[in-house]
């Protein structure tokens, strides 16, 4: 076989070429590498990649391994075999650019020509004019290993040798910062000794890599209708690595004075964020204080989490950066609108009226622009449950027919509908008004309200349990769920007080000579109550027959209800709401006379008590009889034994005291 003059040149020159490839010097070579004597048809060339970080110092003159065809199994200090597993695919083209650099036998591959193709397939990749015009093109990825064989490529056919050229076809982008330099093989390749070739070419590029990091600033919103969003310093978060879920934690972060955190010494791989509890985000478990926000339903551990990122085999081009927003819980109010005195007090039957505001969260319907991934925008998730419930406690009556129950935002220009933007749910002893009417979530109306205040109005009635004095409470609980995926309600409870009062009396004589003194409690008195109006107190009377009685004022006191002292002269009125009123006496004790005078009081938080109870007192009647009579004989016997006594007493006391003066 004829052995070309290129052929013979091609040993000297491979050596020159791994230099100009910007590939290492030092080399080692396996003992079953194996060379021939004869030049091979075909040839396996061998891609070996390695890689090392930005920070490894390295020499060429002194460190490195010589492309010479010849494998190698020690690497400067800082280079390793390429981890396809966390930098990424690697790809490789191989060409045959023979036609193009040798056209005829007698051509001839200079060091120079081979540094223009170097420099061309570097600068341009696959628009270099010679990889497009190159044969047999083959393109491949390496395997874990970093490897890539190009088997059975043409060598010497027809007393012709063979060029191919290599290069780096695709990388992941931020993971790989330096590709490969493009190398360029001729084939066959002399051994060292310059007397035989090799079967096997082994070729060693190398990458420089760099682990990339991911920026997540956080962001708390203020719950306005403008929605102010600003830093939020000391937000803890875990960073997994895997699918939402089922990925294994890397570690824990803390946003600073900024909202930033950064999650550092990134490869290849899918990652997500998850936020925990906090100082200034609460979960399920705890309810929020003004200052702090709700935990939010899209970064936790689970398969919904939508603060995701992955570095794949494409690499980055960009910053990875992220944001995410907590938001404000709603926040609620109750007041008792109607009512007297500063206790908002009522009379038994009355209607009270109270007034229920929520202040709407931003994210009720989802967090606009509440998650920023890489540039790309999404809403939180939405509310899940937002309801209303209220419940009268004792001494107060829930009366649906009766309740008027509205719903409006604050200045009352928006009315909402029920069925439409709210549903009521009646129950014995309340309500509960639910705003999740629209496939799991609140109404468009409820939705554009975000940052403003719902404001609900309704009644309740007073009944005749209710205790004087005492508050008669009026609870709410306000059931919300900003994670539809997970029923770890929020309840937020309040109540609005009101009251009903009384006066209690005690009917007696006037005691031993009208002085009060051994005064006796008075059985039998009757009594009718005026309000300040004149009209009488009628009682208590179911009038619409709904189960609640309420108290009615008469204009006669025919009418009105009697109150009656007992054995112990007490009597009393309850169920009044604070004002003045007054007693008028229409039936006196026997043998008593009759007041003709009313008797005014007050009612308010004190009346009621022991310590106030009013003393009403009667004088009884003279007895005098008639002319005549024996009665009148006796009472005038009775009269000068009287008088007699008197002046008896008289006579003695002014006789002691002449003696004593005749002592003196």
């Amino acid at each position: 076989m004829a052995i070309n003059r290129y052929v013979k040149k091609a040993g000297m020159l491979i050596g020159m070429l791994g230099i100009i490839a910007g590939c290492f010097q030092g080399y080692r070579a396996y003992a079953e590498d194996i060379t021939q004597k004869t030049p091979p048809e075909k040839v396996n060339i061998t891609v070996h990649k390695l890689m090392y970080d930005q920070g490894t110092q390295l020499n060429v003159d002194i460190d490195g391994i010589k492309n010479d065809g010849y494998t190698h199994d020690q690497y400067p200090t800082g280079v390793t075999k390429y981890n396809k597993a966390d930098y990424g695919d690697v790809e490789f083209t191989l060409g045959n650019i023979t036609d193009q650099v040798l056209p005829t036998e007698d051509s001839d591959l200079t060091n120079a020509k081979v540094d223009e193709i170097v420099k061309d397939v570097e600068d341009k990749g696959s628009n270099s004019e010679y990889v497009k015009n190159a044969t047999n093109k083959i393109t491949s990825a390496v395997d874990e290993n970093g490897e890539i064989t190009f088997a059975d490529q043409p060598a010497y056919v027809n007393s012709k040798g063979n060029v191919y050229v290599v290069y780096e076809s695709k990388s992941a982008a931020g993971l790989v910062t330096q590709k490969a330099k493009p190398m360029v093989v001729i084939a066959p390749m002399t051994d060292n000794t310059g007397s035989g070739f090799l079967k096997d070419i082994h070729l060693y590029p190398k990458n420089i890599v760099s682990k990339l990091s991911f920026e997540l600033t956080k962001f708390g919103d203020d719950g306005t209708a403008q929605s102010k969003q600003t830093p939020l310093k000391g937000a803890k978060f875990e960073l997994y690595k895997g699918e939402p879920g089922k990925g294994t934690k890397l570690g824990d972060l803390v946003s600073d004075d900024q909202g930033k955190l950064t999650a550092t010494d990134l490869t290849l791989g899918k990652y997500y964020f998850v936020e925990v509890p906090s100082e200034v985000v609460v979960g399920s478990d705890k309810e929020p204080t003004a200052d702090q926000y709700l935990l939010g339903a899209d970064a936790r551990n689970d398969a919904h989490n939508k603060l995701t990122f992955e570095i794949t085999n494409d690499g980055v081009t960009s910053d990875l950066k992220a944001s995410y927003v907590n938001y404000k819980a709603p926040v609620i109010d109750k007041t008792v609108t109607n009512g007297t005195g500063q206790e908002h007090s009522f009379q038994i039957g009355d209607a009270v009226n109270y007034q229920g505001t929520i202040h709407i969260p931003t994210d009720i319907a989802g967090g606009a622009d509440g998650i920023t991934v890489n540039g790309v925008k999404s809403e939180t998730s939405p509310y899940s449950v937002f309801k209303w419930g209220d419940t009268a406690g004792q001494g107060l009556s829930y009366v649906a027919a009766k309740a008027n129950i509205k719903v409006t935002n604050k200045d009352g220009s928006v009315v909402l509908k029920e069925n439409t933007d709210y549903k009521i749910q009646n129950s014995e002893n309340g309500f509960v008004i639910d705003f999740i009417v629209n496939n799991g979530q609140v109404s468009d109306t409820v939705a554009s309200l975000h940052g403003q205040d719902l404001q609900m109005t309704y009644n309740m009635y007073v009944n005749d349990s209710a205790a004087v004095a005492n508050p008669l409470t009026n609870s709410v609980d306000f059931v919300y769920n900003n994670n539809p995926f997970n029923q770890e309600e929020h309840h937020e409870k309040t109540k609005a007080d009101v009251v009903t009062y009384g006066a209690k009396f005690l009917k007696v004589d006037s005691g031993l000579f009208g002085t009060g003194i051994k005064a006796t409690p008075l059985e039998g008195a009757e009594f009718a109550a005026k309000n300040a109006e004149g009209k009488y107190y009628g009682g208590l009377v179911d009038t619409d027959k709904d189960g609640v009685k309420e108290a009615v004022w008469v204009d006669d006191v025919a009418n009105a209800a009697i109150l009656k002292s007992d054995k112990e002269g007490h009597f009393e009125i309850t169920g009044l709401t604070e004002g003045k009123y007054s007693l008028e006496e229409t039936k006196a004790p026997e043998n008593y006379q009759k007041l003709t005078k009313e008797i005014s009081f007050k009612v308010d938080k004190d009346s009621y008590k022991e310590e106030n109870r009013i003393t009403i007192k009667n004088n009884q009647k003279a007895s005098v009889p008639m002319t005549g009579s024996n009665g009148f004989q006796t009472y005038v016997l009775i009269s000068c034994l009287l008088l007699g006594a008197g002046a008896l007493s008289a006579v003695v006391y002014f006789k002691k005291k002449a003696k004593k003066d005749q002592n003196q």
